[in-house]
């Protein structure tokens, strides 16, 4: 028996030794097995009925696939993929143990009803990082993980919102309770003893209030990043996160009474949540709001309104708030105008509804804008920001540097003899500093470095740095929320403003209907002749506003909304060149949608025509450069408050948003066209022939080509042929040097992008300028424009499909319009 199972031994073995490399599908195939089964065992862990090694689940999986910056980079690689892939289904495989597993998904939502509210906190706030930093708004209706998000999460934070409410509710009966006990046993033993009971009640609180937030900030992220989540939510949800807020009012009151408002962050956070759920819920969702009955819409509407006038609400609770009453607005007074389908019971509560916009809400906006944050100052934020980044990163490089030094004297391992004469011959040359003294020898007579208090230095060191770092996030939260707050304010007067144009979108429709070629054939120019005739007999916005916006708007002009909105764009158009030093790539990025958002507001806001535009200017003077200008009306401020927002110290990202609104203004309100003098002209035209800078890349485009359309606007109006001529050669000017080079890197790619962006529009002011009967017809002659057009029109398809593999469906249509468009104005001026 011993020989046979020998041979079996040595069978076996032969068979190990001539076997055969293990090829890749094989491979493959036990590495994903060994992932399963890992998978398997991070979720049996999640399930499991020790709450203990749940919590260490969930705080790994917190720190590791749950961490905010690994969520960041799939979800980036994620997007990466999808453009390469154009979108198409069935892209690349997920690994086994992704974030967004489904299996994984479920066992997490389970925990959030855990009863051990730390694995519940653990398992909410993996999910909250999930919506946060994971989901890119794209996912599939009918995708797994869409599923898990509107079948399973949403009902379960639900209840668990709800029971962290009705525990809230009792926690703060026997907080006062036990509160007044005290004050009645204050000098005996059991008044210390109650004292202690407190604190843990308070503590439980604060739990239970973190569980919450974190719960209500799922929820928001859900309904913004997944629609179909919004079917589930009925009007008794909405009556939940109704209740949170005043809830919130009596729980920071009850923590002020005690002195333990070391708790109320968390509070206020999730007032904040709760506030920004309800927005997110109401905005644009006709069908839930049209389905809640008049009593529960008056109560909504009371929490609103007292909510927004609550100074003590944190501003984003607030603007939140207002968000969600505009919304309200938007359905139950705007479209009701247009289609009265309610009945007299609903009158009260739309009433209710008008008031609280034209009143409170624009009270709290103005107020906003005239004062700002008085608790932070932008700059200061900045300075320190700047400040303890370069501390972290001075001790950083520090710790590695001695890092680095300890390791390699220990990996040379020099006898004794050798370190100490090289020793004495640094000390003696006065070269560097002999630090490391203490050295002990291992047992083959060679030297391992011993750093004195090593230890206890080191751990100082990662207790600075972890102190710097906890500050520096503060000051970033800090930095975020305060951008944060201006960008919702100013949506919400942009949403406002934005009137009713829908004309525009059912005309672009008929004439690109998706199934097009990216070349338009002869039957689109009847189409465009069409949608021309309809854009010229549509009324103006304001023929089209309703006696409730124009109401709207007198209060905003009341308030001085919108020479304070300007004031507020101008001074954050200099934020960065004020500062004077490298601003970090975080604040650029928000100062920049910052100033978009705010240029977008603006220009909604001149579109609509405010009451305020032809009323008498606040400012009797405007200083552009060293100059000081005249202004008569708002109208004549805010032209000459966006030229001089145009200095030399201006970068070409604030410029380009600054064009931006003085485009909308030459559009909107023609009577400004006859402001502009030559200084101004030969400002643009300097702008339109700058070199191309590269470090601002986009913007500096972006800046160009608002730049040409307003000169565009200026040659609709007549004037004479000099000016024609100066704008004729430069334009011609920037249409000779394309950005683009040979070169088939993605930067050379973006550039050609570029400079098909700015030809395209160049080409079309110039068509536009010459393309009448009476169009200066010696200017066109002297200048050779036919010429430069036959010139230019073979390179500008060139450009068109080199960038067909990395431009829009949108721009390659316009582009190959505008390519059209050349070819019949050669063959008109030609056969003229």
């Amino acid at each position: 028996m011993g020989k046979q199972k020998r041979n079996k031994s040595k069978r076996g073995s032969k068979q190990q030794r001539s076997s055969k490399p293990v090829s890749g599908d094989v491979a493959t195939s036990s590495a994903n097995n060994e992932e399963e089964k890992g998978a398997s065992t991070i979720i049996s862990k999640i399930r499991h009925g020790d709450p203990r090694v749940r919590h260490a689940a969930l705080v790994g999986l917190s720190s590791t696939l749950f961490h905010s910056s690994s969520l960041s980079a799939v979800a980036l690689k994620k997007q990466r993929q999808q453009h390469q892939q154009g979108h198409t289904k069935g892209g690349a495989k997920k690994t086994v143990m992704d974030a967004s597993d489904e299996t994984l998904l479920r066992a997490l939502s389970e925990r959030i009803l855990d009863v051990d509210i730390p694995c519940a906190t653990a398992a909410t706030g993996c999910l909250s990082n999930y919506v946060s930093f994971y989901c890119i708004g794209d996912t599939e209706e009918s995708s797994p993980e869409t599923e898990v998000a509107s079948e399973v999460m949403v009902p379960i934070l639900f209840q668990r919102i709800q029971r962290s409410l009705d525990k809230i509710v009792s926690l703060g009966s026997q907080i006062e309770s036990s509160i007044a006990s005290k004050t009645a046993t204050a000098t005996s033993s059991a008044g210390a003893a109650g004292s202690s009971a407190i604190d843990k009640m308070f503590a439980f609180n604060a739990e239970q209030w973190f569980l919450v937030s974190l719960s209500l900030q799922t929820l928001a992220g859900l309904i913004e990043n997944f629609p179909s989540v919004v079917e589930r939510v009925s009007v008794s949800s909405l009556s939940t996160l109704c209740a949170v807020i005043p809830l919130v009012e009596k729980s920071i009151q009850l923590t002020k009474n005690s002195m333990e408002e070391r708790n109320t962050h968390c509070i206020l956070d999730a007032s904040s949540n709760a506030s920004r759920a309800i927005h997110s819920l109401l905005d644009d969702n006709i069908a839930i709001i049209t389905s809640i009955q008049p009593n529960p819409l008056t109560h909504i509407v009371t929490e609103l309104r007292n909510t927004i006038a609550n100074v003590s609400m944190p501003h984003m609770t607030r603007l939140h708030a207002s968000g969600a009453l505009v919304s309200l607005h938007k359905v139950l007074v705007l479209n009701e105008e247009i289609n009265s389908s309610r009945g007299r019971e609903y009158d009260a509560v739309i009433a209710a509804v008008k008031s609280c916009t034209d009143d409170t809400v624009i009270d709290l906006l103005s107020n906003l804008f005239e004062s700002g944050d008085n608790n932070q100052n932008p700059s200061q934020l900045v300075l320190r920001m700047i400040e303890l980044s370069n501390k972290c990163q001075s001790l950083k490089q520090d710790e590695m540097m001695e890092s680095q030094i300890v390791s390699e004297v220990n990996a040379r391992k020099e006898p004794a003899r050798m370190i100490a004469r090289r020793q004495k011959e640094l000390k003696e040359s006065n070269k560097v500093k002999a630090e490391n003294e203490d050295m002990v020898g291992d047992e083959k007579g060679t030297m391992l470095v011993e750093e004195k208090d090593g230890l206890e230095k080191s751990d100082a060191t990662e207790s600075q740095l972890g102190d710097l770092k906890d500050e520096l996030d503060g000051v970033v939260k800090s930095w975020r929320e305060l951008i944060g707050s201006y960008k919702l304010a100013l949506e919400l007067i942009a949403n406002l403003c934005s009137g009713r144009e829908v004309l525009d979108d059912d005309i672009e429709d008929a004439m690109y209907p998706d199934d097009d070629e990216h070349m338009w054939d002869s039957d689109d120019e009847a189409k465009l002749v069409s949608a021309a005739n309809a854009a010229s007999a549509m009324p103006s916005m304001e023929m089209t506003c309703s006696p409730s916006e124009r109401d709207t708007f007198v209060s905003m002009a009341n308030k001085q909304l919108l020479a304070r909105i300007l004031a507020f764009f101008r001074s954050w158009v200099e934020f960065v060149s004020k500062l004077n030093v490298g601003v970090p790539a975080l604040v650029a990025e928000d100062v920049d949608e910052l100033l978009s958002t705010c240029a977008l507001c603006l220009g909604n806001m001149v579109a609509c025509d405010l009451p305020s535009l032809n009323e008498p200017s606040l400012k009797k003077v405007i200083m552009v450069g060293d100059q000081e200008t005249p202004v008569t009306d708002c109208l004549d401020m805010f032209w000459w408050e966006l030229v001089a927002a145009l200095s030399p110290n201006v970068l070409d990202g604030p410029k380009a948003h600054v064009t931006s609104v003085m485009l909308a203004l030459l559009r909107h309100q023609p009577k400004v066209r006859t402001i502009v003098n030559s200084t101004v002209l030969d400002l643009l035209l300097a702008l339109i022939t700058q070199q191309y800078n590269a470090d601002e890349g986009a913007n500096n485009v972006q800046m160009k080509c608002n730049a040409i359309s307003i000169i565009g606007l200026l040659c609709s109006e007549p004037h004479p042929s000099e000016v024609n001529a100066k704008v004729c050669s430069a334009l011609l000017e920037r249409l000779r040097s394309p950005l683009s080079s040979a070169s088939d890197d993605s930067a050379d790619r973006e550039k050609t992008k570029q400079s098909l962006v700015i030809m395209h529009d160049i080409l079309d002011v110039l068509m536009d300028m010459y393309g009448g009967d009476d169009s200066h017809d010696e200017v066109f002659n002297q200048q050779d424009i036919l010429g430069h057009f036959q010139r230019c029109l073979p390179g500008f398809k060139r450009r068109i499909k080199k960038s067909v593999t990395h431009s829009t469906r949108e721009e390659l249509d316009t582009w190959n319009e505008t390519a059209l468009n050349c070819s019949r104005f050669i063959k008109y001026k030609k056969e003229g």
